[in-house]
Parts: structure tokens; C-alpha cells; sequence
């Protein structure tokens, strides 16, 4: 009996410590995927950053190319609308 008894003693610690390693993985998994979001998050702001940098250049490039040509800017959006237009009327 006393050896059935130790055998119990030493299963219980060793659920004790699988209990502990268990906690201890769940923590280490939760900290890796936050880690992984955290550079995620930066990876999508720098991104985010520069589509904010390449769409200020071109509205830039389009102000200027409008200061630059009224008449042409005016008439090519004439045109493109008038296009358009009847591109709407036709699947109607």
C-alpha cells in the first residue's frame, strides 16, 4: 500500500508541473501573438503611411498639372463625364 501511496504522491506532482508547464505554454502563445500583431499593426501603418505619401504626390502632380493646363484639364473631364454618362444610359 505504501508504494501505491508514494505512486499517487508522485503523480499528483507531476500533474501539478504539467498543470504549471501548460499555464506557462498558454502564456508564452499569448505573448508571441501579440508580438506577431504588434508587428502587424506597425506593418500596416508604415503601409498605410506611405499609400498617404504616394496619394498625396499625385493629387500634387494632378494641382499642378491643372494649374498648369486649365483648358485641357477642364476639357479632359469634360470628356471623361460625357463618356461615362453614356456609359450609365447604355445599362439603363
Amino acid at each position: 500500500m505504501a508504494a501505491v501511496d508514494e505512486e499517487l504522491v508522485k503523480l499528483k506532482k507531476d500533474m501539478d508541473q504539467l498543470r504549471g508547464d501548460i499555464m506557462s505554454l498558454t502564456e508564452a502563445f499569448k505573448d508571441l501573438g501579440m508580438e506577431k500583431g504588434r508587428a502587424a499593426m506597425a506593418r500596416a501603418r508604415s503601409t498605410g503611411a506611405s499609400m498617404r505619401d504616394d496619394a498625396d504626390a499625385v493629387r500634387a502632380r494632378a494641382h499642378k498639372e491643372i494649374e498648369e493646363r486649365p483648358i485641357t484639364s477642364v476639357l479632359a473631364s469634360f470628356g471623361v463625364g460625357f463618356l461615362v454618362g453614356m456609359l450609365l444610359d447604355r445599362r439603363s
